[in-house]
């Protein structure tokens, strides 16, 4: 039996750095999620209600006017936003979530100290390597490595830094309250 955790786990880390792998062995150990939103378009490989929670612009406009956005992140690509966000709800609900350092700004204080924030801090060549084998034609990888590096240039609000692309979720999981 999964014993409860009294601490969120908040995960950070660039594209390709394994935030999803985390997520998953995460879960797998019980830990409750519920997706992000999204109103970019969907992957190949991503399924609605399991990666993301896709939406339009006008649902995105909906949410943001309810005030039910806990935190969220915009990305002018292609001359076009892409939203990504916790609704309030999702965040009171869940356990892990992985989040920007822009999201993770947004958060209160008492959010972040009943949370273990967890960096994933990988090679940026293993990363590109990653993400060239996702056969995503929606942005460039450069484009998303230049952007990772300049939203973690100075990051330095996390418990737990990993620099290992072999890391194991369970040491993860075991580390939390």
């Amino acid at each position: 039996m999964t014993k409860e955790k009294k601490e969120k786990i908040l995960i950070l880390g660039g594209s390709g750095t394994g935030k999803d792998y985390l997520l998953r062995g995460l879960i797998k150990k019980g830990l409750r999620y519920d997706p992000k939103f999204t109103t970019r378009p969907k992957r190949s490989l991503e399924t609605n209600g399991i990666d993301y929670d896709f939406i339009t612009n006008q649902d995105f406009k909906k949410m943001e006017d309810k005030g039910d956005i806990k935190v969220f992140q915009s990305f002018l690509i292609n001359n076009e936003t892409w939203y990504y966000g916790i609704t309030k709800e999702n965040f009171n609900k869940n356990q892990v979530f992985i989040i920007t350092p822009e999201e993770l700004s947004q958060l209160e204080e008492s959010d972040i100290k009943s949370s273990f924030i967890v960096y994933l801090d990988i090679d940026i060549d293993i990363r590109r390597d990653r993400i060239k084998g996702r056969n995503d034609n929606n942005d460039s990888i450069e484009r998303r490595i230049m952007a990772d590096v300049k939203d973690f240039e100075s990051f330095n609000r996390y418990d737990l830094k990993i620099t290992d692309p072999d890391f194991d979720p369970e040491w993860v999981y075991d580390l939390t309250d």
